[in-house]
């Protein structure tokens, strides 16, 4: 197989482990949170003592069926995570993506034992420690996809180092403000503080403003790429805000309003899961940016960048 068909296999087998890793282990796990399954079962990585693929999970009740189906999808990215790095590694492709391969394989890994680790422990600090580590595993991912797309092949490098620099500052900034929201979401959904109820919705403003002053910096970008990722990053944390009033209006109600949430009413279980799959989505997003941002900056400027790993462009095929 030579590399440029490769690369192209290389990138569908990523697009097919990041989609189904979104749709599959995150959604049901979200789900699994919302309903509050987590210790559905006591043991691990058996169910009620049953064989993982032999548990009888269709006719199981509700808070089992949920629970057993996350683990079930978890096996099914574990399988496909190591598929995915015998791949990489077995055909003709950049070291970046050879070795993105085999750390998702191993990030996925550490997932499935924190998940393990939750059921046995049973403390929600460590359902907490599982679903952050997530949004890690899936960044891994998206970043797989996106080094191994035609447009990183092809993406044209910023001509000003100074709008580059602003634009990499403001893209790890909109991150590391991303990751505390996320954070802080995950402490309210797992453990229920008080301080987080009050923290978790002001701060949002934080990052939404980060995002916005991202894209402003970026509008005028000669880099296609880079500009797609602000705009879709903006569509993303706008669309994620306006879920977050929703679930907060489905989960706490508004009691001067004489409005009552419905406890694990299908509006609030849909609405607050959901709202943590688009977060981790979201989060993904301003990695995938920070990694745009760095891969677009003049030649000289990226060598002296340490905030992100140099990728290897001419086994990439990549025009510099």
């Amino acid at each position: 197989m030579n590399p440029p068909t490769a690369s192209r296999w290389l990138h569908r087998f990523a697009w097919l482990t990041a989609t189904l890793t979104l749709l599959l282990p995150v959604t049901t796990g979200a789900f699994v949170t919302t309903l509050k399954a987590g210790m559905a079962f006591g043991d691990w990585p058996s169910s009620d003592g049953y064989n993982m693929l032999a548990y009888p999970w269709l006719s199981a009740a509700r808070d089992q069926f949920v629970e057993h189906g996350h683990r079930l999808s978890g096996l099914v990215i574990g399988l496909l995570s190591i598929a995915l790095a015998g791949f990489a590694w077995s055909v003709p492709c950049g070291r970046t993506a050879k070795y993105l391969a085999a750390a998702i394989f191993g990030a996925v890994f550490v997932q499935g034992m924190l998940g393990g680790a939750r059921v046995l422990l049973d403390r929600e600090t460590m359902a907490l420690i599982h679903g952050d580590f997530a949004a890690g595993v899936f960044s891994l991912m998206a970043v797989l996809v996106l080094v191994t797309s035609v447009g990183w092949e092809s993406r044209r490098r910023l001509s000003s180092s100074a709008a580059g620099r602003t634009a990499l500052v403001w893209a790890v900034m909109t991150t590391a403000l991303m990751s505390v929201q996320y954070f802080l979401g995950g402490v309210l959904r797992h453990l229920k503080l008080g301080w987080a109820w009050n923290l978790h919705p002001w701060f949002a403003i934080a990052p939404l403003v980060a995002v916005l002053v991202f894209a402003f910096v970026v509008r005028s970008s000669e880099s296609v790429m880079l500009k797609r990722c602000a705009m879709t990053l903006v569509g993303l944390i706008v669309s994620q805000v306006l879920l977050g009033l929703a679930a907060w209006y489905v989960r706490y109600g508004v009691p001067s309003w004489g409005v009552v949430a419905t406890q694990e009413s299908v509006s609030q279980v849909v609405v607050c899961s959901l709202h943590k799959v688009l977060g981790m989505l979201t989060l993904m997003m301003s990695v995938v940016s920070v990694v745009c941002v760095n891969s677009v900056l003049p030649t000289a400027d990226r060598r002296e960048t340490t905030q992100s790993a140099e990728f290897d462009a001419p086994m990439m095929g990549v025009a510099t």
